[in-house]
C-alpha cells in the first residue's frame, strides 16, 4: 500500500512538473523566430516546415491556423509605437503604407486569439479592397470604440487588444528579409476608461 502510495505522489510530481515545465518553456521561448518591425511582430517560419519545435507547439496549445510560407505572412502587435499596451477601450490612428501585396487585412483580436466582435452591422475586420487611401497610397484607420469619418476599425469592451495585419500573396517573405519592411505606425490618441 505504502509503495503505491509513493507511487503516485511520484507521478503527481512527476505530471505536474513537466507540464508547468513545458508551459513555461514556450512562454519563454516566444521570441525565438519573430522578428520585429516597430510594433509589429511576426515569426516567418511558423507555417512551413522548417518552423522551430517550440513554434509548433504554441501554434498546436492555442489551435489557430497560419499561413504557409508561400501564402503570405502574419504580422502582429499588442502594443503602440510608443511601447503602450494596446486596449480595447482606447482610440487608435494606423497611418502609413505596406508593403507590396495582392491583398491585406486588419483584425482586433484577444491575446488568447479570438476575433473582438464590435457589434450589430460592423465587419470584425478591415481589408486593403475596401480602404480609403490618399493620392501616395497611404491609408490612415481610426480603431476604437467611438465610431470615426473614413476608415474605421470597431472594437468593443475593455482589456487588451492585438491588433493581426495579414499580407496575403506578398513577396515579403522569409527568404526576403521581413525585418527590412516598413509596416503603418500605431499611434495612442485617448482612452474611454471608466
Amino acid at each position: 500500500m505504502r509503495y503505491t502510495l509513493l507511487v503516485l505522489i511520484a507521478l503527481a510530481i512527476a505530471l505536474g512538473l513537466g507540464g508547468w515545465s513545458a508551459n513555461w518553456a514556450l512562454d519563454e521561448s516566444a521570441e525565438i523566430g519573430t522578428v520585429t518591425v516597430g510594433p509589429w511582430a511576426a515569426n516567418p517560419f511558423a507555417g512551413s516546415p522548417e518552423a522551430d519545435p517550440y513554434s509548433k507547439a504554441r501554434l498546436a496549445r492555442v489551435g489557430n491556423l497560419t499561413l504557409g510560407i508561400g501564402e503570405g505572412i502574419l504580422f502582429t502587435a499588442d502594443s503602440d509605437s510608443a511601447d503602450r499596451p494596446l486596449r480595447r477601450q482606447c482610440q487608435y490612428r494606423i497611418a502609413g503604407q505596406t508593403p507590396p501585396t495582392r491583398i491585406w487585412t486588419l483584425s482586433p483580436y484577444t491575446p488568447e486569439g479570438r476575433l473582438i466582435q464590435p457589434g450589430a452591422g460592423r465587419a470584425g475586420w478591415l481589408t486593403s479592397h475596401n480602404l480609403m487611401r490618399a493620392e501616395d497610397n497611404s491609408f490612415v484607420v481610426a480603431i476604437g470604440p467611438v465610431a470615426r469619418a473614413g476608415n474605421w476599425l470597431a472594437t468593443s469592451g475593455q482589456g487588451p487588444l492585438v491588433l493581426a495585419l495579414a499580407l496575403y500573396d506578398t513577396p515579403a517573405s522569409a527568404s526576403s528579409g521581413v525585418d527590412s519592411l516598413s509596416l503603418p505606425d500605431i499611434e495612442l490618441e485617448t482612452c474611454f476608461d471608466g
